[in-house]
């Protein structure tokens, strides 16, 4: 193995796998979690010449379970906490970073009509209020998901530590945990609230502005209505 700290890193995390599969009440889970605990076993009672080999062998094994982690019986699966809050980022389809969320990429400037100026304000409107609706989702999300996200730390931890995959784990919690907090120093943490507070203030203004617009069309087609009606009632001459 690469280093003793990794390598200790690699059986702690095997450790926690093999409490977790033994929680399962099936053949297979309780299978692999005494195939699992031989290996380190085996590992740590090997000899000089063998060591690095069985180290090797056990680490081997702990990553391949590791990988088909989401293919265990849901009750024993690690993140088992973060699937509601997987499978809403997937419908709500926000966890892609920076890009446009319906299309592969934000419309560029010199793609627009130069003359239409009308028209280049209400696409910079647009993706003004996706930014927004990303704050609003982020901090509900965060709000839903802030005990499945502290179960999922433990793991988290133990598996960055032993260096197995965990990117799409670890983007779901750093997408929900910037809906309140943003991790770093004190004055980067202020500029990010203070860039969402204004976001947020725009979106409100914009909405207002857009119902108030909504409900003039609202009043202006009851009034044809009532108007039809009328005309509809008039006896004929």
């Amino acid at each position: 193995m690469e280093s003793l700290d990794r390598s200790r890193a690699v059986v702690e995390l095997g450790k926690r796998i093999v409490a977790q599969l033994k929680l399962g009440d099936d053949l297979l889970s309780q299978w692999m979690a005494h195939f699992i605990a031989e290996r380190m076993d085996a590992a740590e009672r090997a000899g000089p010449g063998a060591r690095t080999s069985a180290q090797d062998a056990c680490a081997q094994s702990i990553y391949q379970l590791w990988d088909h982690r989401n293919s265990l019986p849901a009750h024993i699966r690690p993140f088992m906490a973060l699937e509601p809050l997987l499978k809403t980022l997937a419908s709500l389809d926000v966890d892609s970073g920076r890009r446009f969320r319906f299309f592969p990429e934000t419309p560029a400037q010199e793609g627009l009509v130069a003359d239409v100026e009308s028209s280049k304000r209400a696409l910079d409107v647009a993706v003004s209020l996706d930014g927004a609706a990303r704050v609003l989702i982020q901090y509900f999300l965060a709000a839903a998901a802030e005990e499945a996200a502290d179960k999922a730390l433990p793991w988290l931890a133990a598996a960055i530590d032993a260096d197995a995959d965990t990117v799409l784990e670890l983007r779901v919690v750093e997408f929900v945990s910037a809906g309140i907090s943003v991790p770093g120093a004190d004055e980067v943490a202020r500029m990010a609230l203070e860039d969402k507070v204004k976001k947020l203030e725009i979106f409100i203004d914009l909405a207002s502005a857009v119902a108030s617009d909504l409900k003039g069309r609202l009043e202006r087609l009851a009034d044809a209505e009532g108007a039809g009606t009328t005309n509809d009632a008039e006896p004929s001459g």
